[in-house]
């Protein structure tokens, strides 16, 4: 897609731990008029050296920042700055970067909420997605909501899609694209499920209806 590359916008990626913001992050910033955090040969960076980093704490710090015509920002709810887990000033940010003339665009990420609560309680020790919830509901924003599934199921095609509704330039044919998606992160939370209650009406359900009971 064509997008005025004069035009100044904004795209802050966020969503509850673990629902795939570094993941995002990775595949907006293939694009090259686009500035976002490059993460090099890394498959993963902490969320304190993202180049916004400190600005979630200090949100004085953003309009430094603001460089560039298309940017890409990136934080979860909660975050860890500097070993503490901190709240970032999302909202400030939005109102310091939207004072300096960007067209600022909250993109919330979806994950299957029992997927993430479970990364949450691996990989954290303790759920925090309630945390995130309230704190989405509060935010005064222009939103969009992304989803990590259908990234995985429709890939290049999800993303040009997301980049005509974000009016956004996204890299959706980048061959690296294949790469970052290649493990898909919730096959290791998904066990096959031998029997269902559900399962018997179902196959009920498909017979011819003549052989149905």
């Amino acid at each position: 897609m064509s997008v005025n590359k004069e035009s100044k916008k904004l795209l802050i990626i966020t969503g509850p731990q673990g629902s795939g913001n570094h993941l995002f992050s990775k595949i907006f910033a293939l694009h090259s008029d686009v500035t976002g955090w490059n993460f090099g040969d890394k498959y993963w960076i902490p969320s304190d050296e993202e180049p916004f980093a400190d600005c979630w704490v200090d949100p004085s710090k953003t309009k430094q920042m603001l460089k560039h015509n298309l940017m890409v920002a990136n934080v979860s709810v909660p975050f860890v700055y500097d070993g503490v887990k901190t709240i970032p000033a999302i909202q400030e940010v939005v109102y310091e970067a939207e004072d300096a003339g960007y067209d600022v665009t909250v993109c919330i990420i979806c994950r299957d909420r029992n997927i993430n609560s479970l990364q949450q309680a691996r990989v954290r020790g303790e759920i925090t997605l309630p945390t995130a919830m309230r704190y989405f509901m509060n935010l005064d924003a222009k939103f969009a909501f992304i989803s990590h599934e259908t990234l995985y199921l429709h890939k290049g095609m999800y993303l040009k899609w997301l980049s005509k509704t974000l009016d956004f330039p996204i890299a959706y044919d980048d061959s690296r694209i294949d790469y970052i998606l290649a493990a898909d992160q919730n096959s290791k939370y998904v066990d096959y499920v031998e029997e269902h209650w559900l399962d018997e009406h179902v196959w009920n359900g498909i017979r011819p209806k003549v052989e149905r009971k």
